[in-house]
């Protein structure tokens, strides 16, 4: 089996996986202790991981007791599934998983990945495997965020993931736009990489999700371990 560990912007999640998910958590207690338990439930063969956080020292020692392989993903290394062009070396690690976890499910069509999470990006892949290009904006909270950060007034509102068009206060005016100002921007991209390209495939994954209006009639893959199976297979 294979530990697998996304560290985030606010929280690092962790999956065991055998031919699928057999196990998710966020971290809630030291790696020790968080490695000991599921090494103890579970038969780890190597640990893959992915990090957009800074050095963790505490993370490091932990693995090394470990004594098994540990793979980290930076966007240096190469998707195993087919050759792909066009990848920055600035390029996030768990952007990268997630690029490599939709296109070991569809390797043969145009890929749109959109991870909906602390931002919003979004990531572009033609059917013979460059990188087209891409795009990072905020996220539900950050919108929110910003909205009671830079104004006298304005609450701090926590994100949901579904809100009405129109509020009837300042708490669901803020969370009207914030959560279907998202979903309109994700919208509008799809709908735009649709008239482009005929065969697009769309892979959503991250903390927030979203229903789409009926125009949007190309496939769509909500997958809530999209970065989990692009580590699985490294």
């Amino acid at each position: 089996m294979k530990l697998l560990i996304d560290i985030g912007n606010t929280s690092a999640k962790l999956a065991v996986m055998d031919t699928d998910i057999v196990h998710f958590e966020r971290r809630y207690e030291p790696w020790k202790e968080t490695f000991t338990r599921l090494m103890a439930t579970f038969s780890i063969d190597d640990v893959r991981l992915s990090t957009v956080a800074g050095e963790d020292v505490e993370l490091k020692e932990a693995l090394v007791h470990l004594d098994i392989p540990v793979i980290w993903l930076t966007s240096s290394v190469l998707c195993p599934v087919k050759p792909v062009a066009g990848v920055p070396p600035t390029y996030g690690a768990d952007r990268w998983a997630a690029d490599i976890g939709a296109i070991a499910q569809d390797p043969d069509h145009t890929l749109l990945i959109i991870d909906a999470g602390t931002c919003i990006t979004y990531d572009l892949f033609s059917a013979d495997g460059r990188l087209l290009g891409g795009a990072i904006s905020p996220g539900v909270q950050l919108r929110l965020n910003a909205m009671h950060e830079h104004t006298a007034l304005l609450p701090q509102v926590e994100a949901e993931n579904e809100s009405a068009i129109l509020g009837h206060d300042t708490r669901t005016h803020m969370l009207s736009a914030a959560v279907n100002g998202a979903r309109f921007e994700i919208e509008g991209y799809i709908r735009q990489f649709m008239k482009e390209y005929p065969d697009l495939h769309v892979f959503i994954t991250g903390g927030n999700t979203f229903d789409f209006a009926e125009d949007i009639t190309c496939p769509v893959t909500h997958d809530p371990y999209l970065v989990f199976r692009g580590l699985s297979v490294l």
